[in-house]
């Protein structure tokens, strides 16, 4: 199992205002790199969408709240099997936020998948981070 992580980013929000903001995930839309991403379609607890290169992905909410610090989304679409966790800890009167991805990636699509999936990580990090203040 191969293990993808953002970097944590701080926000000024709390921790219940942010979890509240990621538990719809429609909102994961406006944090998606917009050049490289098309096709966006969703509810509340499930989303779909294109990745550059045409490769479809699914998430949909494994739970209906944040189990503790963690919001599990389950893959599906992608020529392999993962999830993703979308952790949000309350620090220092604000919240502390991250992407955590495990895939099931043989050799060959971790050498291809790997840096694209690490870039839209990083790039949801960035925009949790400037849509809630960085702290």
């Amino acid at each position: 199992m191969t293990e993808i992580r953002s970097r944590s980013v701080r926000v000024t929000v709390s921790a219940a205002e942010l979890k509240a903001h990621l538990l719809d995930l429609r909102n994961l839309e406006s944090m998606l790199p917009q050049d490289k991403v098309s096709g966006f379609d969703g509810t509340e607890d499930s989303v779909s969408f294109k990745i550059q290169g045409g490769l479809e992905i699914r998430l949909t909410r494994a739970g209906s709240e944040f189990d503790g610090p963690r919001l599990r989304l389950q893959g599906g679409g992608a020529p392999f099997s993962f999830h993703l966790d979308l952790e949000v800890v309350e620090i220092d009167g604000g919240a502390e936020a991250s992407v955590l991805c495990e895939a099931d990636l043989n050799p060959f699509m971790k050498m291809m998948a790997q840096k694209p999936l690490e870039a839209l990580f990083q790039h949801i990090a960035g925009a949790v981070e400037v849509r809630f203040g960085s702290a």
